[in-house]
């Protein structure tokens, strides 16, 4: 498998869920939906950081070292969201949002499954080129 290829395909969905994950956070910002202190670092540090620093490093010599990242970054972010948003009863919860307009619960709720959605597909794009990277070693 072309190397470009699995460069492209995984940069261009980590820019994507990127993309709607920020639409996430300000529909965060417009319910008061506030984050713990451990929360907001793991959110810097493994959704957000860990993916794109792979995606950075899949277009250098370490690409199979970026591919990890985004492995471990997406699965860490689709257990965080998928418990956060589906599982336990909190603000942060879609059938549980605080009061606020429906543009902004609406905006929360198609972004929870789309990033849901995405870092399934993510997760599973990387960790087979991950796997191929190996069948060619």
């Amino acid at each position: 498998m072309n190397s470009n290829f699995s460069a492209v395909a995984v940069t261009a969905l980590v820019v994507v869920h990127h993309a709607i994950a920020l639409q996430h956070g300000g529909a965060h910002t417009d319910l008061a939906i506030v984050l713990a202190p451990w929360q907001n670092a793991f959110v810097n540090a493994v959704i957000v950081a860990m993916p794109f620093v792979g995606a950075i490093l899949l277009w250098t010599r370490y690409a199979k070292v970026g591919l990890w990242l985004v492995v471990i970054g997406m699965t860490g972010a689709l257990v965080f969201g998928v418990f956060h948003h589906y599982m336990m009863v909190s603000p942060d919860h879609i059938s549980h949002l605080p009061e606020g307009s429906d543009h902004a619960h609406g905006t929360f709720i198609w972004t929870a499954g789309a990033i849901a959605m995405l870092e399934c597909v993510t997760t599973a794009v990387a960790a087979y080129f991950v796997g191929v990277g190996e069948e060619q070693a």
